[in-house]
């Protein structure tokens, strides 16, 4: 009987416990369901800066969601490709020209107009959290080479005279060469190389507000183009049609999204 009756007291106790939890808790649950989000967003754009292992550049994508937790994408990319053998010269007489890469002919860029798809596989549960997804992007990938125009000087050193010429290895050394020109010069002269890219990459939103976009992404990303992209001078060394990049790229942006 006393067993019994420890039994009913514990068991009121540990009732009188759960109520007690329980109405501490519907509080708490009341307000993640009013944190929760509430909205369908349906689109979204962001923009930032890209730096990979060649190179460094600027980019915009826009999203349209088809889900929960994905989106189909749209971007546009245009970065920088250095040479992996470009090393910086200086003539050795006159410090105030600037830097140059003896041997690098033309300088080139990519730009990227791609078509992907966006998944979320971590959801982002409260603000201040971090939403981790993965994408992938391919598209056509246009190369475009500038030619590389430097002071050169007159006759020999002491230079009487600087003129800007583009750039020949054939007919400028080191002794000729006072510096690097104005970027500007050669931009008439660009030169297209089509070719396709396909891109991978995991990203991590980490904004605070559930409109306003911070991502950090990393990712590898592959072109190919028709023809070899000359970089540097056939004698100097070997150019590549075929390049794989690892790449970070920081973005900032908004969402819209209807109630």
């Amino acid at each position: 009987m006393v067993s019994l009756r420890r039994f009913f007291s514990a068991a009121v106790r540990c009732l009188g416990c759960l109520c007690i939890g329980m109405l501490a808790e519907a509080p708490i649950q009341a307000q993640v369901e009013d944190d929760a989000p509430e909205t369908i967003f349906t689109h979204r754009v962001e923009g930032g800066l890209s730096l990979h292992t060649r190179g460094m550049g600027a980019h915009l994508e826009l999203g349209a969601y088809r889900g929960v937790g994905k989106v189909n994408t749209w971007s546009l990319e245009v970065v920088s490709m250095k040479h992996p053998k470009e090393v910086r010269s200086f003539n050795p007489v006159y410090d105030q020209g600037k830097s140059y890469v003896f041997g690098k002919v033309n300088s080139a860029y990519i730009a990227r107009l791609g078509w992907g798809k966006r998944t979320v596989s971590t959801p982002k549960l409260r603000n201040g959290a971090v939403a981790i997804g993965w994408k992938y992007a391919f598209g056509p990938a246009v190369a475009f080479t500038k030619p590389v125009y430097l002071e050169i000087g007159y006759p020999d050193i002491p230079y009487r005279y600087v003129l800007t010429e583009r750039y020949d290895p054939s007919i400028h050394g080191t002794d000729d060469i006072y510096g690097r020109a104005g970027a500007l010069n050669g931009i008439l002269e660009l030169r297209p190389t089509p070719g396709a890219f396909l891109r991978v990459v995991a990203d991590f939103e980490y904004s605070g507000e559930r409109e306003v976009l911070r991502t950090a992404s990393v990712g590898l990303q592959f072109d190919a183009f028709v023809t070899p992209i000359e970089i540097m001078a056939p004698e100097f060394d070997q150019n590549d049609r075929l390049f794989l990049t690892l790449f970070v790229h920081w973005s900032f942006g908004r969402q819209q999204f209807k109630t």
